[in-house]
């Protein structure tokens, strides 16, 4: 059974060697690899990549590896892994309501989320189901606002930051697109904008949180806040610093 205390003994192991692609270190990349399984055990092609694409992540970046601990250690791997789920569901398809909410049952035949949902008449979001789905998050943000935020004014503006985020990290909308969402009824530039969606995060998180409280784990309303969250959860590397190309006029 593979432990945080091998992780990152593998780990520090890999990041002091000279060169952590050597072949003596082939048994600190399989104690890695047994932590990643046991972690997260799900199967499949999707699986796998993800996994692989996380072991070559680590192998660029383990020389600079900061953790001192090993829930540190966890904690940074983990993160990786997370982010390239993400990256393999928004390459699957172009679609991206399904790169998204790719969400089947078992195996990779599986039938995704989004078209089970739209062909089952006597489900909780059928119909229009990507509008449903935001919706209903938007509905648990202002839930969780009501309860947490006494101040009026700063709901209003937290409620646009949770809007902003779920246009730019589901639909993957451009400036445009984001700023006629939010129908502030005044001018809003790029940097306004894009700080929203950052700073709008911890409210779709705590929604999705309500709402799987609500709903309860293992219906379909779970299985989409999961694929959401893991959108929302992708925060940009670059988030919070100025980017030149949007002041040239660049809507992304």
């Amino acid at each position: 059974m593979s432990s945080p205390d091998t992780l990152f003994a593998a780990l520090i192991a890999l990041r002091d060697s000279e060169d952590p692609l050597a072949r003596r270190h082939d048994a600190h990349w399989r104690a890695v690899d047994a932590w990643l399984r046991e972690t997260w055990p799900a199967g499949g092609a999707d699986a796998d990549e993800a996994r692989q694409e996380t072991l070559l992540a680590i192998a660029r970046n383990v020389r600079t590896m900061e953790a001192s601990v090993p829930l540190q250690a966890a904690k940074w791997v983990s993160t990786i892994h997370r982010r390239k789920k993400v990256d393999g569901f928004r390459m699957r398809k172009r679609d991206p309501v399904q790169r998204g909410l790719d969400r089947g049952t078992e195996g990779d035949d599986a039938t995704p989320l989004l078209d089970r949902l739209e062909g089952d008449a006597g489900g909780d979001l059928d119909g229009n189901a990507l509008e449903r789905v935001l919706a209903t998050i938007e509905d648990h943000v202002e839930a969780e606002l009501q309860a947490t935020e006494p101040n009026a004014a700063s709901r209003h503006l937290k409620r646009m930051q949770a809007r902003a985020t779920l246009h730019r990290a589901v639909l993957e909308a451009d400036f445009d697109a984001i700023a006629a969402a939010l129908d502030a009824g005044e001018p809003l530039s790029r940097d306004r904008v894009y700080k929203w969606v950052e700073r709008g995060r911890p409210w779709v998180l705590a929604a999705l949180d309500r709402w799987v409280r609500e709903a309860g784990e293992g219906s379909t309303a779970s299985d989409i806040a999961a694929a959401v969250r893991e959108l929302v959860s992708a925060r940009r590397a670059d988030a919070g610093r100025p980017r030149p190309t949007r002041r040239r006029g660049e809507g992304s």
